[in-house]
């Protein structure tokens, strides 16, 4: 029997684009619940894997989406049960904040484009080792991970935004890019950006043209990524023990 994935989406624009058909060739099935169309959130024991998308709210915007909760509390009983769990954007958001850490307003403009992230102390994380010293890849948020939980690990981090990548536990990721998306809708989420923030357009279309033209790289590094977490949802990468500890914590 194939494990199944529970896929928690929370924003009709924000879904698993890429990532779907890489996990699914790494034999894993995939429920996609959408708690914004009225779905509820099913307990974190139930599945082999778990990831939580982005979307365009805050991390705390629970007077406008109420089940941004059980969204939280998901990942709380994920945590304590070892469910392998990635939270992408607005998910490694929730990662922090529903464990202790904290999410703020990001300081500056919008980190939308290709960038590329230092990757520090993953020899041992079953996701981001052997990755290289560094991992261009897609962002598109505004707001930040200014603390991590207690004990958790960072595993990666850029010139404006420290918090790029952690880990918690031995099996709770959290990144704040965006390993799934495409060109394709990545432009819509411009798209939409630029509707909002006129202004911007200069520096928007410059961000699309630079993520165009190095998709090669970002495609290679957020296919790994997939792979290896499906790997770890399969059973077949084991989650070395020394990840177990928390050396080269951040706070």
């Amino acid at each position: 029997m194939r494990p199944t994935v529970l896929v928690v989406q929370p924003d009709p624009r924000v879904g698993l684009d890429r990532f779907e058909g890489w996990l699914e060739e790494a034999d894993l099935d995939l429920e996609v619940v959408r708690p914004y169309d009225g779905d509820d959130v099913p307990p974190a024991d139930r599945h082999g894997g778990i990831i939580v998308l982005g979307g365009y709210a805050s991390a705390h915007d629970d007077e406008l989406h109420p089940w941004l909760e059980s969204i939280r509390a998901l990942i709380r009983d994920a945590a304590v049960i070892e469910v392998p769990t990635l939270g992408i954007c607005l998910g490694g958001q929730l990662v922090a904040d529903a464990l202790g850490g904290r999410v703020t307003v990001g300081d500056g403009p919008s980190e939308i484009g290709a960038v590329q992230l230092d990757l520090i102390d993953v020899d041992d994380d079953a996701l981001f080792h052997d990755l290289g010293p560094t991992l261009l890849v897609a962002e598109h948020h505004y707001d930040r991970i200014a603390r991590l939980p207690d004990g958790a690990r960072l595993l990666a981090t850029s010139d404006r935004y420290e918090h790029q990548a952690f880990r918690v536990g031995r099996a709770m990721w959290g990144v704040q890019f965006h390993p799934e998306v495409s060109p394709a809708r990545f432009e819509r989420w411009v798209a939409d950006s630029r509707a909002a923030a006129p202004d911007e357009t200069g520096r928007l279309t410059a961000a699309v043209e630079d993520l165009v033209a190095t998709d090669a790289v970002i495609e290679s590094g957020s296919a790994v990524l997939a792979r290896r977490f499906a790997d770890i949802v399969n059973g077949h990468r084991r989650i070395p023990a020394a990840a177990t500890t928390t050396a080269g914590a951040h706070r």
